[in-house]
């Protein structure tokens, strides 16, 4: 009797734990699942803003699959022939650390991304591109 009710007790766990294991999603960001790329994605537009009167725009980029917005930015930089710096901070991922003359801790400003007007707690090399997005660098004051 005792050996039923341990049986019955394990079953329940092997259960539960796979049910939890098939919930369980891993930490990339903004991945898309393989059902979900669209083979022609939107273009995206990217803006530079190293002060309130100084931006580049740069409209209808067409995104690549599987890109992010560290790859992004990367490739349009170069093409403008932009001075640029990144650094790794291991877990934290890249970050950017300077865009042409712009370099983080100058006048207590960083340069921080918004993805569609909303700032992104992910970085950049993590936040995979949809398609369609307004990618916005800004060198700001951070408020963190």
């Amino acid at each position: 009797m005792k050996a039923l009710k341990f049986l019955f007790v394990a079953l329940i766990f092997f259960v539960a734990g796979f049910f939890v294991g098939q919930g369980y999603q891993g930490t990339i960001f903004n991945q898309p699942q393989d059902s979900q790329v669209n083979l022609q994605p939107e273009n995206v537009t990217l803006v530079i803003q190293f002060s309130e009167t100084e931006a580049i725009e740069i409209q209808n980029i067409e995104p690549i699959i599987g890109q992010t917005v560290l790859d992004l930015l990367t490739t349009q930089v170069q093409k403008n022939e932009l001075a640029f710096e990144t650094k790794d901070y291991g877990d934290l991922g890249m970050l950017v650390n300077k865009i042409g003359d712009k370099e983080n801790s100058q006048e207590n400003k960083y340069w921080q991304y918004w993805v569609d007007g909303e700032q992104v707690m992910v970085g950049a090399d993590n936040y995979f591109l949809q398609g369609g997005e307004r990618i916005e660098w800004r060198f700001q004051e951070s408020e963190f």
